[in-house]
This record gives structure tokens, C-alpha cells and sequence, in this order.
């Protein structure tokens, strides 16, 4: 009886390993991964997670490992917003990216720890005829510190 618990436990501990790593492991592939990155779900690994949400502006530090859904927009014309932001990663890559109703996907900023600046800067979406949609994309926990504002659409927490 005692040899039989062993093996269910070590089969399980087992189990469980490879879950732990295959999740670790897709959230690292996704950063490059296009078809992943313009999917219409989330995957991701958040650490440390403090989001706010007010009036039209969106502000988050965390940790992510994965793609993260922060905004919506169903428009009825092709426009161009202007857009104030600040990003800045302090370990790690990272990435905001604007999916357009076709699933392209345009990078819109893309940083490095070594290349962060925190400086409020402006950028320019290109919105399509449609639903758009804007993920923040992280690699290897990558400590992220944004802040970015837009009048249209709804901005939500990648943590809920």
C-alpha cells in the first residue's frame, strides 16, 4: 500500500512539473509569435499587479510574462488618434501593440530595460473600420510601468 501512495505522489509531482513548465514555456514564445500576439484571448503571467483604470486613462505596474488585453474600440471610420503615453520597463522586453480588425498588428512601442525611458511621450493609432484592440506584451517577467490615455473606446485590467 505504502509503494502505491509513492507512485500516485510522484506521478502527480510529475504532473504537476510539466504543467508548471509548459505554461512558462508558451508565455515566453508568444512575445514573437504574431498569430498568438493577434488572437482574440490572453495568456500571460502577472507578477506584482497594480492597475487603475479612471476616465479614459489606464495606469499599470507589473510583472508580465505573456499578452495582456488593455483596450477596446469598435470604430465606424478609419481615424488616426493621438495618444499620450509613458513606458517604461526596468527588466526585461516589452511591448504595446495595436491589433487591427483584420489581425494585423502594428508594434507601437517596444522597449528594453536598457533602452526604457519614462518620459510622457505622444503616438499615433492608426484605427481601422471595426474592433481594435491594444495588448501589452511582456517577455520573461518583464517589469513594466505605463501609463496611456485615449478618449474612445474602454481600457480593462489584464489581472480582472
Amino acid at each position: 500500500m505504502k509503494s502505491r501512495k509513492k507512485i500516485v505522489s510522484i506521478v502527480i509531482l510529475i504532473v504537476v512539473i510539466t504543467l508548471v513548465i509548459g505554461c512558462n514555456d508558451e508565455t515566453g514564445k508568444v512575445y514573437s509569435d504574431e498569430n498568438e500576439i493577434s488572437a482574440k484571448y490572453d495568456t500571460f503571467s502577472l507578477d506584482e499587479d497594480s492597475e487603475t483604470i479612471e476616465q479614459g486613462k489606464y495606469k499599470g505596474t507589473f510583472k508580465l510574462s505573456g499578452m495582456g488585453t488593455i483596450w477596446k474600440y469598435q470604430s465606424d471610420d478609419d481615424i488616426n488618434l493621438e495618444v499620450p503615453y509613458k513606458f517604461s520597463v526596468q527588466k526585461g522586453k516589452a511591448k504595446l501593440v495595436l491589433i487591427s480588425p483584420d489581425d494585423t498588428i502594428v508594434n507601437l512601442i517596444e522597449i528594453t530595460n536598457s533602452s526604457s525611458e519614462k518620459k510622457e511621450k505622444s503616438l499615433t493609432l492608426p484605427i481601422k473600420k471595426g474592433l481594435n484592440r491594444m495588448k501589452v506584451v511582456g517577455h520573461d517577467k518583464a517589469s513594466i510601468d505605463m501609463e496611456i490615455q485615449i478618449d474612445k473606446g474602454s481600457f480593462k485590467k489584464i489581472g480582472f
